[in-house]
């Protein structure tokens, strides 16, 4: 969607039910969303990636939805991953030869080389389904007083009290769906990238298991009343975000008007591609850039010196094409990150012969980038922490 009008509606809608000063009204589902993964993650510790990704949708679909997803095969959560799918292949620019040429998007699907239309055909039905039939889903509980209060009921139920001008059943629509987009895939992401770096940095996992211990003790589990307590888990959140960007390449941007920047001239429509990986990893910026060190942010007045933010915005994209998102992933991957150190031991995998494996660095090369395979173990700490998991399920 180009910037305008429309863009800026959207922009506004997302913003009035996610943005900073109001994530902490989500924290009680991310909450409880993370403590089934823990629970999941006990009980089945080699399909890591299913009990995050399932997690991570169960915050946003609640939040967007009203809706409490299936354990397995829930057919919404399997919509938005078949529309993920598309804009994770098709949303680097270059992919497609159409991208440089697009006169090409006017020559018929059965022709050689147009094989991108016959998937643009199948990625645009997979979108419609993931716009609609979610929505419809929540309209039709309200009409049967069964609809669990979120921000398509908030956005419907105002919209009835309007006046028709006001009311854009599209707009609302369309910003679910983006809630999903842009906080799902980059909180797996992220968190996946946990396991990966606390499996090849164990030390950085023992640092960080001492310092939620001091603070929480072994009684409790961590919740979000001790983030001010404990900055070594922010620290390790925004390494994982630095670490290995989800989105390596950025999302492609468009010059509106002639520029100039640092003595090159930059045509109106000339599009830019951001290489996030490359700011995220600039020496002169982040000493050692290719190693996992969360202490990186222990000193302030260094890291001003260097430029370096607190957090690593560029990992969310620039300008008004910030992902809008970023709120309520990042507090979505600091309850993930403080409670799994708190109860499970990351450990490397074994081979045949019982001997630790290093693991293998290696990420997809897609729009939203994680890593490719994940080979690692995790244990209770003790039976005192596993009895802390089980716990929750009190409390469910």
């Amino acid at each position: 969607m180009p910037y305008g009008p429309q863009w800026r509606k959207h922009r506004a809608l997302f913003h009035q039910y996610f943005n900073a000063g109001n994530t902490s009204d989500y924290h009680p589902l991310q909450l409880k969303e993370t403590h089934v993964m823990l629970r999941n993650l006990a009980e089945s510790p080699d399909v890591i990636y299913h009990h995050v990704r399932r997690s991570a949708a169960a915050v946003v679909m609640k939040a967007s939805y009203g809706h409490q997803i299936a354990p397995e095969g829930d057919i919404y959560v399997t919509l938005a991953d078949e529309a993920l799918t598309g804009l994770a292949q098709s949303g680097i620019f270059g992919t497609f030869l159409v991208d440089y040429i697009p006169l090409l998007k006017y020559i018929p699907a059965w022709m050689p080389g147009a094989g991108f239309q016959r998937k643009a055909r199948a990625w645009r039905k997979a979108n419609q389904s993931m716009l609609n039939m979610p929505f419809e889903m929540v309209k039709q509980r309200m009409a049967s007083n069964t609809a669990v209060p979120c921000f398509v009921t908030a956005e419907l139920e105002r919209g009835f009290q309007s006046s028709s001008q006001e009311y854009d059943e599209q707009l609302i629509k369309d910003v679910a769906a983006i809630a999903y987009a842009a906080g799902a895939d980059t909180t797996v992401s992220a968190i996946l990238s946990f396991f990966l770096a606390m499996t090849a940095y164990p030390e950085v996992l023992k640092k960080l298991q001492g310092e939620i211990d001091r603070v929480v003790g072994n009684e409790r589990l961590p919740d979000f009343s001790d983030r001010n307590s404990i900055p070594y888990v922010d620290w390790v959140v925004w390494e994982c975000l630095r670490w290995n960007p989800v989105t390596p390449f950025g999302l492609a941007h468009q010059v509106i008007e002639d520029d100039v920047y640092d003595g090159y001239w930059i045509p109106k429509g000339t599009t830019i591609i951001p290489n996030v990986w490359g700011i995220l990893h600039d020496e002169t910026t982040y000493p050692d850039p290719l190693r996992f060190d969360p202490d990186r942010y222990a000193d302030s007045k260094r890291n001003a010196e260097l430029g370096i933010n607190e957090l690593p915005y560029p990992a969310f994209g620039f300008g008004r094409r910030m992902c809008p998102g970023r709120w309520l992933a990042i507090d979505s991957v600091w309850i993930a990150v403080a409670t799994v150190a708190a109860t499970f031991d990351v450990l490397k995998a074994l081979d045949e012969k019982g001997v630790p494996q290093e693991p293998d660095i290696e990420y997809t090369s897609t729009l939203l980038s994680r890593p490719k395979s994940l080979r690692c173990r995790i244990v209770p700490r003790s039976d005192a922490t596993a009895a802390l998991i089980s716990q929750t399920a009190e409390y469910v």
